[in-house]
């Protein structure tokens, strides 16, 4: 997971005190945060999809996985929309 956040956000250059602290905190928080209430969104829409459609219309077919990974990256693309729409052009987030 500390490899992630160094990917995603740089180098740990930490300082002790003042607002250097403050954004540090900021941005690990704010990465937590966003991350799992977008990855929650993703996970509980794929699972209910999968559940209750996928299951019953996938049982004979041998192409399951691609299928499945396919939805998977479709309903990731449409969170991210309704995410983007909500946070930079309506700005409700």
């Amino acid at each position: 997971m500390r490899l992630v956040w160094r990917l995603v956000l740089g180098p740990d250059a930490v300082s002790e005190e003042g607002w250097g602290y403050l954004w540090h905190l900021f941005l690990t928080v704010g990465t937590i945060q966003v991350g799992l209430w977008v990855g929650g969104a993703i996970a509980i829409c794929f699972v209910m999809l999968d559940l209750f459609y996928l299951r019953k219309k996938l049982k004979n077919n041998s192409k399951k996985t691609g299928i499945r990974l396919v939805v998977l990256l479709a309903i990731t693309l449409l969170v991210v929309i309704v995410h983007y729409l909500l946070e930079k052009v309506i700005d409700v987030i």
